[in-house]
């Protein structure tokens, strides 16, 4: 396996918990966030890539959506974090946390 395919792959896996991390500061449209993920190395992804993401996570009452008139076209949807997503973002932060520090502890040859 390619570093490259490794790499996308592991992006694709943590796309959930870095749309709820991002729905945390506040409610945002997707094309909003696309722009946010690709200011940070290895978190760049095409667009048409977080809105099968953010429908999944509507379906699974993570997040909620609703529309806004733009000034620059038709109306934006925007999404923000449900009281379920909340609690399942705070449950992935924590699972995050604990496999880095098992990752790091792995790395020291513990």
């Amino acid at each position: 396996m390619s570093i490259e395919n490794w790499q996308t792959q592991l992006r694709k896996g943590l796309l959930d918990i870095v749309v709820l991390n991002l729905l945390n500061r506040g409610p945002s449209h997707g094309y909003e966030m696309v722009q946010k993920m690709k200011l940070i190395e290895g978190l760049q992804i095409r667009e048409g890539n977080i809105y099968p993401v953010l429908a999944r996570l509507e379906i699974d009452g993570l997040v909620s959506s609703y529309s806004q008139p733009s000034t620059d076209g038709p109306p934006r949807k925007y999404f923000r974090l449900t009281e379920a997503g909340q609690n399942a973002l705070e449950d992935m932060n924590k699972h995050w946390d604990r496999l880095i520090e098992s990752i790091r502890q792995i790395r020291k040859g513990v």
